[in-house]
């Protein structure tokens, strides 16, 4: 067999990522369902992930390629059936009686619920009654996924956990936040949306959500200057948690237009994101800093205490949100049983009251990065102390964090963390959230 040529193949894999993530995101608008993004790329297959694993492991593209190949096959292997999920969910039209008659989309019967408060429980209530083919065609994709693992002969936490302790992390952190939660634990499922879209926090925001009217809230600093960001598509601006989203994008974007390029693709662009998410994290953090609130909201200082203790919540929130998605990750993986007791159980936890296990991947449904997605909030807690004692509370305008912003996100990113690092960001998240929320 012919020697690889590793060079040759980061070059494919970087062409491949970019086809495969083009087509993810037309997915998730429900096109492109007959569309394969991996025809051009045949190394995309077990043979290609076991040639690379035959390398000695101290070659430094070895791990990196085989984290990029082994999330390339899943969504080979998976490709009918992520189509058939997107079909289901933002294709298929269903006819409504109420709240108006007409044909909608279960993506935007959820839509509507989070956007029309005045009648969410009615638009929540209709998602809910067509939601459970969308849940049962996912749990088909996590079960196809374990195929993909068994076949391919790994274990599929070394590969993709940022650390071995995650699922221990997301249990402590739900442990540790549950009393405050209890505060804001809603009486329905809609009541706990509107909660967690921190309605009351809408002054000051742009009145569109786009990349230009948030990198208008950097008019004062020079962090964004000169980069060619491609934040991807927005979310809508229904509430102000839309806008702590957006601001996470535009982080992941900052990373990513910085990330070295004079390193191969597989090493520069981490396959599962870690460090792109925790920028995103730091940004949307900016939320609850008092200096962007008065600078970049035009807020005085009694309403800008006001609007960071309602968006605190919404952080609170989805904080636990995300370590729940952590461990229905791990339930997922254990088969379509431990998927549906584990949802129901979470569920309980998290909402006080359980959703139906039939809705078990319509909801809460977890992605292949969820731990770093969690983690990263907790490594942009910690970071954002240490650039707060550094440079104040306006870091972000500094010109010296900047410097220290954009020189760390030039190197080469870590792929994992440690147990003591995330148990030191659960600990100063826990302690700006209480301060916070009083």
């Amino acid at each position: 067999m012919d020697e690889l040529d590793l060079v040759r193949l980061d070059r494919q894999v970087a062409r491949a990522v970019v086809d495969w993530a083009r087509w993810r995101r037309r997915l998730r608008r429900g096109a492109a369902l007959d569309h394969d993004p991996f025809g051009l790329h045949a190394f995309v297959s077990r043979v290609g992930f076991e040639r690379v694993r035959e390398l000695p492991e101290h070659d430094p593209l070895r791990a990196p390629m085989l984290r990029w190949l082994f999330r390339l096959v899943d969504d080979k292997a998976n490709r009918a059936g992520l189509a058939e999920l997107a079909r289901a969910r933002a294709v298929d039209l269903h006819p409504l009686d109420r709240p108006e008659r007409m044909t909608l989309t279960v993506a935007d019967m959820l839509s509507r619920a989070l956007a029309d408060r005045a009648r969410s429980s009615e638009w929540l209530a209709r998602f809910l009654e067509h939601a459970e083919p969308v849940a049962e065609l996912e749990r088909r994709v996590w079960e196809r996924r374990r195929e993909v693992v068994e076949r391919l002969r790994v274990e599929p936490d070394l590969l993709e956990l940022p650390v071995s302790d995650a699922y221990a992390v997301a249990e402590q952190w739900l442990r540790t936040t549950d009393d405050r939660a209890r505060e804001f634990r809603a009486p329905s499922f809609d009541r706990h949306l509107g909660s967690a879209l921190g309605l009351e926090a809408h002054e000051g925001w742009p009145t569109r959500l786009s990349a230009e009217s948030l990198s208008g809230l950097f008019r004062e600093t020079r962090l964004l200057d000169s980069l060619p960001l491609e934040p991807g598509p927005l979310p809508r601006a229904i509430a102000p948690a839309s806008f702590l989203r957006a601001l996470a994008r535009l982080g992941a974007a900052f990373a990513d237009a910085v990330a070295p390029r004079d390193q191969p693709f597989v090493i520069a662009n981490d396959a599962y994101g870690l460090r792109r998410l925790a920028h995103g994290a730091l940004l949307a953090g900016l939320g609850l800093v008092p200096a962007f609130q008065r600078r970049a909201l035009g807020l005085g200082a009694a309403r800008a205490a006001e609007q960071r203790r309602v968006l605190a919540r919404v952080v609170l929130l989805e904080s636990r949100t995300r370590a729940l998605r952590v461990l229905l990750r791990r339930a997922a993986l254990a088969g379509e049983r431990a998927y549906r007791e584990a949802f129901e159980e979470l569920t309980a936890l998290v909402l006080g009251s359980p959703l139906s296990p039939n809705l078990a991947g319509a909801l809460f449904a977890p992605r292949r990065d969820e731990a770093q997605r969690f983690a990263a909030m907790l490594l942009a807690a910690e970071h954002a102390r240490h650039l707060t004692e550094a440079h104040d509370d306006d870091w972000y305008r500094n010109p010296r964090a900047v410097e220290q912003l954009r020189a760390e996100a030039a190197l080469p990113p870590a792929v994992t963390t440690t147990r003591a690092a995330l148990d030191a960001g659960a600990a100063e998240l826990e302690r700006l959230l209480e301060e916070l929320l009083g």
